[in-house]
């Protein structure tokens, strides 16, 4: 039998989870304009769906990247990363992660 999520429709900062299993969990994220997370390790595998605006990120102490809506982005479990949203509008995504640690 299926089962129905839902996630707030908003233009205002949340971070709001949709389920969570023993090894899979999916968060909906929107990110104000100017908002950047402090570096951290990840937690898990992670793919982040970019449905609005644009992902800024630094993985890997790498050069800063820009990911946009209609993008997928897969990030292994244990890389340091600074994610945010470097730009002007609201950024939007849906972040997947698979063998989180609890």
């Amino acid at each position: 039998m299926e089962k129905i999520y839902r996630y707030t429709l908003t233009d205002q900062e949340i971070f709001e989870n949709i389920f969570k299993d023993e090894k899979l969990l999916m968060n909906h994220v929107v990110i104000p304009p100017g908002k950047v997370f402090p570096k951290h390790p990840t937690d898990a595998i992670v793919y982040a769906l970019i449905i609005r605006g644009e992902l800024s990120a630094v993985i890997e102490d790498k050069e800063l990247k820009t990911f946009k809506a209609g993008q997928l982005v897969n990030i292994p479990k244990g890389a340091n990363t600074e994610l945010g949203n470097r730009s002007d509008e609201p950024l939007e995504l849906f972040v997947v992660k698979h063998e989180y640690d609890v």
